[in-house]
């Protein structure tokens, strides 16, 4: 039995409410539907995807982002179709990510029901070298050969403990 998923995508509707353009990133997480505090399930988020769009000063947009756009998956394997028609490329895979038909969790037969947590912050401060994009699987491994290319902690926001009064 092979898992996978009907192909989806993300609709963000984003406004950058400044004078001036904006590198914003994006963090999506999936995470279960509990009644329990934050701070118990933060750990079971999934991070996935992350990714860096440019905002013009005071526009409206809808980003639409596919799942396998996804920072987190891993680049599609060569297949014995392309070798035998010699569509190769040589390539400096790191080998770092989720399998594509893996992105999302199984489930149950009762359904899982879960919550989509997006948060948008400036990649001018949280980019180690904000001009350079996000390349591939950088979530989960980072940039072979470089620094982690986000200067928060992976799993930001929910990496560190919550609490409320």
């Amino acid at each position: 039995v092979i898992l996978n998923h009907i192909p989806f995508s993300y609709k963000i509707k984003v406004r950058n409410t400044s004078t001036s353009n904006c590198l914003v990133v994006f963090r999506i997480f999936l995470a279960p539907e509990t009644d329990t505090l934050l701070d118990q399930w933060r750990n079971m988020f999934i991070e996935m995807d992350k990714f860096v769009a440019n905002l013009e000063p005071g526009e409206d947009r809808e980003i639409t982002r596919y799942d396998y756009e996804s920072s987190v998956i891993l680049p599609p394997e060569t297949s014995i179709e392309d070798i035998l028609a010699d569509r190769t490329t040589p390539s400096q895979k790191c080998g770092c990510g989720w399998p594509r038909n893996l992105l999302l969790p199984r489930g149950n037969t009762a359904g899982l029901r879960t919550n989509l947590f997006v948060l948008a912050s400036d990649w001018q401060q949280d980019g180690v070298n904000p001009d350079q994009a996000l390349p591939g699987s950088v979530s989960y491994c980072g940039k072979l050969g470089s620094p982690y290319p986000d200067k928060r902690p992976m799993g930001f926001p929910f990496d560190r403990v919550t609490t409320f009064s």
